[in-house]
């Protein structure tokens, strides 16, 4: 999406905070200091050296989040601190009355999810929750084109999620720790990408190990997944094998990553199967001469691209406004948490996990 036009009037943009200016935070800060509709005010955080980041965004500095929204009266924050901080820093804001943007995942856990989406609603604020493929166009024509059924009945959808993180990404202690590996960190973006495509997931089974690198964490889990309709899914993700399939590194969206021009997801329904990214469509041209033993045509669908995290946060100055609902819902985002956590569940007890929303 690109930026256009003159700003608005400072009394016109949404006034924007961001708490929290880690890896996601700074991408965020920076977006909102260039968005035409939006004005960022502060950014908070206990690291003192993100105070030269504000410095070249033109904003003030603050540790205390608080202190910052008694000062800027911002309309809306980007929480960006770490998810185990997301309930408490989401909840003193909307006690605030600030409208809420939350890092994915929306919590660390349900219940803590729960108390956020319950503190939003009881102080009448809006809560987004950054789940930000949703906002890329290949995900969006993905989506409609297995809903409007252009490749008939969905029958099962195959996922890889497969790289390698660098020995220096473990250097931080958390990120050996239960709740630091693939499912909650990098797959938890592939299951909403599912259930945004595909529909509500109704059962899981998976198997997870950590035997390559022996943390406590997993780094690599298989899952079986069932959805409401029937249709059937599967997910291998691992992060320590090299390999071109991923959604980071197929997409192209983040360009942080070695781009491959590989899929990453198979869509397989009744009359045609659809690849992702690359967006070709496999079926028979004639229907009525469809078996193995006919030819098979391949269609490219065009998609043109923008940057989903500048649409997503356009987006969030919309809902502020009132012009739009929110794309992921705090109940939204807990059912791809709830997902998540089925998962590392059934991984531990190797057995399948019912969801019940």
């Amino acid at each position: 999406m690109e930026l256009s036009g003159e700003k608005k009037d400072d009394r016109h943009r949404v006034r924007l905070a961001v708490i929290g200016a880690g890896l996601m935070g700074q991408k965020h800060a920076a977006i909102a200091g260039d968005l035409p509709d939006c004005r960022l005010v502060g950014i908070s955080d206990v690291n003192p050296s993100v105070q030269a980041l504000a410095g070249e965004l033109g904003v003030n500095y603050y540790t205390d989040y608080e202190e910052m929204i008694k000062a800027e009266s911002p309309e809306g924050v980007i929480i960006a601190t770490p998810t185990e901080s997301h309930t408490v820093v989401g909840v003193t804001c909307a006690q605030h009355g600030v409208h809420l943007f939350v890092e994915k995942p929306i919590a660390a856990e349900t219940q803590k999810g729960r108390m956020l989406v319950e503190s939003a609603r009881r102080n009448n604020v809006q809560l987004l929750v950054g789940h930000h493929r949703r906002f890329n166009p290949l995900v969006e024509m993905t989506r409609r084109t297995i809903r409007q059924g252009k490749i008939g009945k969905l029958v099962a959808v195959s996922v890889l999620w497969v790289l390698l993180k660098p020995s220096d990404y473990f250097q931080i202690e958390w990120r050996k720790q239960l709740g630091g590996g693939p499912v909650l960190i990098n797959m938890i973006h592939d299951i909403d990408n599912m259930r945004y495509i595909c529909g509500e997931v109704q059962k899981v089974y998976a198997e997870t190990s950590s035997a390559v690198r022996g943390f406590k964490v997993e780094d690599t889990a298989i899952v079986s997944l069932r959805f409401s309709d029937g249709s059937l899914g599967s997910i291998i993700a691992s992060d320590c094998v090299p390999s071109s399939w991923s959604y980071e590194a197929t997409t192209g969206e983040n360009p942080y990553y070695f781009r491959t021009h590989e899929n990453c997801y198979l869509f397989l329904g009744t009359q045609g199967s659809l690849t992702f990214p690359n967006m070709h469509v496999v079926r028979y041209e004639n229907s009525q001469q469809a078996g193995w033993q006919y030819p098979l045509i391949t269609e490219h669908i065009h998609v043109e691209h923008h940057d989903p995290l500048i649409a997503q946060l356009d987006h969030f100055c919309r809902v502020i406004r009132g012009k739009e609902e929110p794309r992921t819902s705090g109940e939204d985002a807990l059912r791809s948490l709830a997902v998540a956590q089925a998962i590392l569940k059934s991984g531990e007890q190797q057995e399948p996990v019912e969801l019940l929303y």
